[in-house]
């Protein structure tokens, strides 16, 4: 996964730092442990994280990232399913067991705040 967002707040206690991104009107949080970047409110920043770094389940609950999205295409292997997903018009794509896969059209797509890496 990798997106383009605006950088909206940052609130920092000691060497953590909590970014707020929009991205399309979403908010996705990003935890990081010093700003080692050059990076200011309201500038636009990619957002990047692995694709075994993200799940999907089809129940919506509370998380620190979360996304509805739209199911595109599913390859079932063995053991882990490659699904390809949309938000809007960006698709993202997922590494999980198949076992996992309670979902047919949409699903919500989860990821931790400290699993993104921020790119100027």
């Amino acid at each position: 996964m990798r997106v383009k967002a605006k950088l909206i707040d940052i609130k920092s206690v000691d060497n953590l730092n909590l970014l707020f991104f929009d991205y399309k009107n979403e908010i996705i949080k990003v935890l990081m442990l010093e700003m080692n970047i050059d990076l200011k409110l309201n500038q636009y920043a990619y957002l990047k994280i692995k694709p075994t770094l993200l799940f999907l389940n089809s129940q919506k609950f509370d998380f620190e990232n979360r996304l509805k999205v739209e199911i595109v295409n599913i390859k079932k292997g063995e053991i882990m399913a490659n699904v390809l997903c949309r938000f809007k018009e960006d698709y993202f794509e997922v590494l999980m067991l198949k076992e996992g896969i309670n979902f047919e059209k949409e699903a919500y797509l989860y990821f931790k705040s400290n699993f993104v890496a921020v790119e100027v």
